[in-house]
């Protein structure tokens, strides 16, 4: 094999933990709220033998149709846009949010990407990380408006859960009793709904006529629990 085989290992969602390690990277905090035009810290550790080249993309968030979209951002900043780390060192970066005067939160991405060392030995295997880091620039705190639904498609039951607010939810997990019954946990995973967004959860197919949800949004500490009809 000539040249490099470079392989993209992980694209990270990063658990709510104030610390995250991917190899020989750490990175913290692993989610950032910012005030516009504040600069907040954000720090990478390299805790390896090498020195190693990472690039930092500020990326507009936004999930139309139910989908993360991610787009290079005009309005977050970060400096240095290009790290390189020797072992042991720590790199502080600022990031910068200039999000005029609108007043729903502002979204984005931190991609975190390391990048091949050009003097790496021919014919080797590299594994390269990238990190995706939520960062949120908001003025203040923001009322909840969440709104539950419930509907049969196609055999199955879709529950959706619709942010009406001006802040993203952060949803862990998810509790759901049928017709009164006792509540079971559905599989959630991290799961964030954005401003003006929708997510959806497919559950197995039954005949309840209502559903109770029990959620939170890990955020605000808001609970979002919710006696919704199922529609047929």
């Amino acid at each position: 094999m000539r040249g490099a085989a470079i392989l993209l290992a992980a694209l990270l969602n990063l658990a709510p933990s104030c610390a995250m390690s991917a190899g020989t990277i750490e990175i913290a905090p692993t989610t950032l709220d910012l005030k516009p035009g504040k600069a907040g810290l954000f720090y990478v550790t390299n805790s390896g033998m090498h020195p190693v080249v990472l690039q930092l993309q500020p990326m507009d968030w936004s999930q139309p149709n139910n989908e993360s979209v991610l787009v290079p951002s005009n309005t977050l900043i970060a400096s240095p846009p290009l790290l390189r780390i020797a072992p042991g060192e720590r790199q502080i970066v600022r990031l910068l949010a200039d999000t005029g005067a609108q007043k729903r939160e502002a979204d984005y991405r931190l991609l975190v990407s390391e990048l091949p060392d050009p003097r790496g030995a021919s014919g080797a295997v590299r594994v390269l990380l990238q990190f995706s880091i939520p960062v949120f620039a908001a003025s203040g705190s923001k009322p909840v408006d969440a709104r539950w639904s419930a509907a049969e498609r196609d055999g199955k039951l879709a529950l959706v859960l619709a942010n009406n607010g001006d802040a993203a939810f952060k949803i862990t997990a998810l509790s759901v009793a049928h017709d009164g019954g006792p509540p079971a946990p559905v599989p959630c995973g991290l799961v964030y709904v954005l401003p003006g967004a929708r997510h959806v959860w497919t559950l197995p197919p039954d005949n309840a006529a209502s559903l109770r949800v029990v959620a939170r949004d890990a955020r605000s500490g808001a609970p979002l629990d919710a006696e919704i009809p199922v529609q047929r």
